[in-house]
């Protein structure tokens, strides 16, 4: 919060967003920083988890510029006017900071993300040097982390999806900017420092993989058209469906039925993400899905044997 409060920007505000605490972090932020007249405290009655948590600070903001940072953050003076820098392209809707291993600042946590065919996502850089990674580009979607997104484009495309809670959150935001013709950019001069996982590594491996798969499969559904969909559907079934033999294998049952709740999660739910389908392709779609995937890296190795094998060394290779 230090850090974020002597932003160097001319004109911004900081909204603390409390997700239902009860460490005293309230109590601690308004004596600590009660100086600052920009900071205003969003005290939430229950926790909302990443999605609706942000979405309630973005519904209280009133900048033409929306900013999120995780609380695991430390930033830059100039991180912000650099992420306005980039935005002021008309075309680009969402731009990440890059980000660095907080201990570790020789290490980089995200230079954004990419999603293969069938929505798996994949960080750019993550481990690596940052001076590989000191050109701007183009990126499937931004790290939640620091983002900043225009008011006006989300406006038309929606706020975080509050069902998915956490995980596929910015993936599935990002995927609708794109659909509504719009670009996702990483800005390597706008620098933030992550304690990445610092939150949700507190959380069993069970209730990780739970919203994870069951979020991935719901993704999935509302940004793609209905064949690619199907297709892409029917492979991660698949793919969960051999995680799960492999959990089990691993005598972690707890771990395969948790998986098998979040895809059933996913039937018995159908009606209302169907519902949420319907308003991202007839409102917010302006693009094919060919345009989509020019953007998406492709899957390795190609199906069945996608199902055996490790994605990860191919993705480094094509990113």
């Amino acid at each position: 919060m230090d850090s974020v409060l002597k932003t160097s920007y001319s004109n911004f505000e900081v909204l603390f967003v409390d997700n239902a605490s009860t460490d005293g972090s309230v109590d601690f932020v308004t004596k600590r920083f009660s100086a600052y007249k920009n900071l205003r405290v969003v005290q939430n009655e229950k926790n909302y988890g990443f999605t609706e948590g942000n979405n309630k600070g973005i519904k209280e903001a009133k900048g033409k510029y929306l900013a999120i940072l995780n609380n695991d953050t430390k930033v830059n003076p100039d991180w912000l006017s650099e992420l306005v820098k980039v935005a002021q392209n008309p075309q680009i809707a969402a731009v990440q900071s890059q980000l660095l291993v907080m201990n570790k600042p020789n290490v980089l946590d995200s230079a954004g993300g990419l999603v293969d065919y069938y929505g798996y996502h994949y960080e750019i850089g993550r481990g690596e040097e940052p001076s590989k990674y000191t050109q701007s580009r183009e990126v499937f979607y931004g790290k939640g982390a620091s983002l900043l997104m225009k008011r006006e484009v989300l406006d038309k495309t929606g706020l975080f999806d509050p069902t998915l809670f956490m995980y596929f959150d910015e993936v599935d935001l990002c995927w609708r900017i794109l659909l509504g013709n719009y670009k996702v950019v990483y800005a390597p001069a706008s620098v933030v420092y992550h304690a990445s996982g610092s939150t949700t590594s507190t959380l069993q491996l069970r209730t990780r993989l739970y919203f994870y798969t069951r979020n991935h499969i719901v993704v999935l559904l509302k940004n793609y058209n209905l064949a690619n969909a199907f297709k892409a559907i029917a492979v991660s079934i698949l793919f969960e469906a051999r995680n799960m033999i492999r959990f089990l294998a691993k005598r972690e049952p707890l771990v395969s039925v948790s998986i098998f709740e979040a895809l059933l999660w996913n039937v018995c739910r159908l009606k209302q993400t169907w519902k949420q389908r319907q308003i991202v392709q007839s409102r917010v779609r302006k693009v094919p899905d060919e345009a989509i995937r020019r953007q998406m890296l492709k899957p390795y190795p190609p199906f069945p044997l996608y199902l055996l094998f490790s994605r990860s060394k191919y993705q480094k290779e094509q990113q």
